[in-house]
């Protein structure tokens, strides 16, 4: 009875993690603004683009490294590719927040989509 309900509970949250999926990600800068000055925007997204590659390779190490202590016990309660499927939609998500972050640190706003509420009424 409780593998059944473990095993629903994880189809749950595959589906609403699928759905999740479809959100569109933060829109670019105005076409005005990036067609004003393309070359420092290619650098500037270039530089970015790095910097989150990086962040990201030492945050997927961190956490295939601390997954990897519970992987057998993982298997045996029903999750299966759960975990990975959960980290692979944490990754995308972190991503997009790390660029859009560095991109406005370096002047190209980034519009309010994806920001928490205190981020919008606070302005920051």
């Amino acid at each position: 009875m409780t593998r059944t309900v473990g095993l629903l509970a994880a189809l749950a949250v595959g589906v609403a993690l699928a759905g999740c999926d479809m959100l569109p990600s933060p829109p670019p800068p105005s076409a005005a603004k990036r067609d004003s000055n393309p070359t420092k925007y290619d650098n500037d997204r270039a530089a970015c683009q790095a910097e989150v590659n990086d962040y990201m390779k030492t945050r997927r190490n961190i956490d295939d490294s601390r997954n990897d202590v519970f992987a057998g016990d993982r298997d045996r309660y029903g999750q299966g590719e759960l975990p990975q499927r959960m980290a692979d939609y944490s990754d995308t998500r972190s991503a997009d927040r790390v660029m859009a972050n560095c991109m406005e640190a370096h002047g190209w706003p980034q519009g309010t989509q994806g920001k928490t509420l205190w981020q919008k009424v606070s302005g920051h």
